[in-house]
């Protein structure tokens, strides 16, 4: 299995063609002493990158974490809950190429500042899809 990072923090621009995001910059708004991080983004989770970027969703400005590779590509995104080992929501790919997302949690935008975890039959589907990919 690829060693993945984590950054923590919100998009604070893309670059975008063809209604996708191509790259993404992440900055932690609360902690100017961090880097902000340039990734690359491919397949389902830049066409969603770029479908939320262009609304005005809650889901939008929270502050998540970015899960990316050596090579700087994402692979996942998972936004916190109000309880810290239960995310709200997972949104990845079996591959960073697939054009195929798979969202853990709700399956739409999340509309509030304070989330709840997903419940326990998507926590489970969460864990296994882990545990396969």
């Amino acid at each position: 299995m690829e060693r993945l990072y984590k950054y923590e923090g919100t998009i604070s621009s893309l670059t975008y063609k063809s209604g996708k995001a191509t790259e993404i910059i992440l900055y932690d708004i609360n902690d100017e002493s961090k880097a902000p991080a340039r990734l690359e983004v491919f397949g389902g989770l830049a066409k969603y990158i770029y479908e939320i970027e262009m609304t005005d969703a809650e889901e939008r400005y929270l502050k998540a974490d970015y899960f990316f590779d050596s090579n700087l590509f994402l692979h996942r995104i998972q936004i916190p809950s109000s309880n810290e080992f239960i995310p709200a929501k997972v949104i990845t790919q079996a591959d960073f190429l697939s054009d195929e997302l798979t969202v853990f949690g709700p399956q739409d935008y999340i509309e509030t500042d304070s989330p709840e975890p997903m419940d326990h039959e998507q926590s489970a589907a969460w864990c296994e899809f882990r545990i396969n990919h």
